[in-house]
């Protein structure tokens, strides 16, 4: 199988939540990835609508959970089920971010609780960048 063949994100086994790995290119790809990852979760959705927003934090694993964070969160308020989210400036000095997210509205399959930062990753390694999330559900 050819890397272009692969998931951009995989689900990995733990005990009472849900974990995974979202893989990109650079930071930008994997935290879209991400974002596909604990979206899937709650189902599919059509690109009708979207929202956009601005994060910051102290470092890049902090980014990580605010962004997904918030991302959940607005959705959530607006009744919405994501199915993409695309990342439209990234500062990495300042670790800001800009976001958009499109679906619709509906109810979501399943729902998530939190990301939490407990065993979070966020590194690069041979031209290749990983982000391993923990969702409470």
């Amino acid at each position: 199988m050819k890397s272009t063949d692969k998931k951009p994100y995989k689900f990995l086994d733990h005990t009472a939540d849900i974990m995974f790995e979202a893989y990109g290119k650079d930071f930008q790809e994997a935290l879209q990835n991400a974002a596909l990852a604990m979206f899937s979760i709650m189902g599919h959705a059509e690109e009708k609508e979207s929202f956009t927003l601005h994060e910051r934090a102290r470092n890049r694993e902090d980014l990580v959970v605010y962004s997904l964070s918030s991302l959940l969160s607005h959705a959530e308020a607006q009744e919405m089920v994501v199915g993409r989210v695309e990342v439209t400036s990234y500062n990495e000095k300042e670790n800001s971010i800009t976001l958009i997210a499109y679906g619709e509205k509906k109810q979501p399959r399943d729902a998530i609780k939190a990301v939490t930062f407990h065993e979070l990753m966020a590194k690069e390694e041979k031209g290749k960048f990983t982000i391993r999330v923990l969702l409470d559900v």
